[in-house]
């Protein structure tokens, strides 16, 4: 073989290696931007999907709020709100905190603690509730008494009153009557219906799991 012939071989091998090369970290790019718009998308913090999973009670010093209800039947609805994920604008500002309201089921008999089990959850948003307003009826309309307003809600049918001064009311945010403000805003003149944005964490937790490594 000519010095010519190996200088050809030489150069398709590098060139055909850059292009794997390359081809790879397009492959990890994509992947890596998978990742982050899933993670961009869920609601809660992670920690929280795992708890869910694993049946566990959320317990600690990030509960900023519980009380305890007992159903027919023995049936124990622990009832909590605690922080979310954080979150950040693009150009790397903390954006303001966000807050969960959970509901936790335990069967008769079992003993509320972190190690459970939890019959069932429900998730949703503490810092802010959805309202279907009446025909003919503006978001501007709806105010609640801490002075925050409803306002539109892109790609939805209902306007969305988020809770700032809600939340910044002296003494802090009273949590306990949260779904009490809820039910008032039912028999607001210019609302058809209101609740808390809940949380298919379910779903969300699939989602992980499809994007975790195998």
């Amino acid at each position: 073989m000519g010095q010519r012939e190996r200088f050809v071989i030489f150069l398709v091998g590098a060139l055909l290696g850059v292009v794997l090369l390359l081809g790879g970290k397009s492959c990890g790019s994509e992947k890596k931007n998978q990742l982050r718009a899933v993670r961009s998308s869920l609601s809660m913090a992670p920690m929280m999907y795992d708890f869910a999973v694993m049946k566990k009670g959320f317990y600690g010093r990030y509960v900023l709020f519980e009380q305890v209800a007992e159903r027919q039947g023995g049936v124990k609805v622990r009832t909590l709100v605690t922080g979310g994920s954080r979150h950040y604008a693009s150009d790397g500002r903390e954006l303001p905190e966000e807050h969960i309201l959970i509901k936790e089921s335990y069967a008769p008999g079992v003993a509320l603690a972190e190690a459970g089990p939890v019959e069932s959850y429900e998730f949703a948003y503490a810092d802010r509730i959805a309202v279907k307003l009446k025909p003919g009826r503006q978001p501007f309309e709806v105010q609640i008494a801490s002075g925050d307003v409803a306002e539109f809600w892109p790609d939805h049918e209902s306007a969305l009153i988020r809770l700032h001064a809600w939340r910044k009311l002296p003494g802090g945010a009273p949590w306990a009557k949260l779904e009490a403000l809820v039910q008032e805003l039912k028999g607001h003149p210019a609302v058809a219906d209101a609740h808390l944005v809940r949380i298919d964490w379910q779903a969300e937790a699939e989602l992980i799991k499809a994007n975790s490594p195998k």
